[in-house]
């Protein structure tokens, strides 16, 4: 994340997303800054979403991503907000710190077994946001993630190891939210 598009509509949908599932337990956000931020930049933005922030460390090249979300594995629901999205790839060099690798997640999602990970995603081209995101489901239910994917201008994924939890996360943005199912995607089934 970078506190330069702190406010902008993409974060007015973090917010109603994560207000809506906020009955399910209490969230932490990671925003994987890329830049550095101030004290009163973060407090900032953890009262405009409503949910700690459990780290202000700046995600840079080359860094050990598995220390660096290590304060991730104590947290309950836990919010990623990386500047792009999800790479099925792992990218290398200055590209890399704006991405949560797919690896990431997977790792993430399982070190918090019985909790939701939720995941911005902007990294889908034009008009193929459903198939990206579809594909990165289905590598996640491949490797025992349950999860689906909201469908708009912002796409987030909301994953987890424990399926009635997140059948449960699903049921709560068609009622609680009264989202359209058409703006809910679910892996593929073989």
């Amino acid at each position: 994340m970078r506190m330069s598009y702190f406010g902008d509509s993409y974060d007015f949908v973090k917010q109603g997303l994560l207000r809506c599932l906020t009955h399910l337990g209490p969230w932490s956000v990671h925003p994987m800054f890329t830049e550095s931020v101030t004290d009163a930049e973060s407090s900032a933005l953890q009262s405009f979403l409503g949910a700690r922030i459990i780290s202000t460390a700046v995600l840079e090249p080359g860094i050990d991503r598995s220390l660096y979300f290590e304060d991730t594995s104590l947290c309950d629901h836990l919010f990623l907000d990386p500047n792009t999205g999800v790479s099925m790839k792992e990218v290398r060099g200055k590209k890399a710190p704006h991405y949560l690798f797919i690896s990431d997640l997977l790792r993430l999602a399982k070190q918090r077994s019985d909790h939701l990970t939720m995941v911005f995603d902007q990294s889908l081209g034009h008009g193929a946001a459903r198939n990206a995101l579809g594909e990165k489901l289905n590598c996640l239910r491949n490797e025992g993630i349950s999860g689906f994917a909201y469908v708009s201008h912002a796409c987030f994924m909301i994953v987890s190891p424990n399926e009635s939890l997140v059948d449960e996360a699903r049921s709560a943005m068609l009622n609680n939210c009264r989202l359209p199912e058409t703006r809910l995607l679910s892996p593929t089934t073989a």
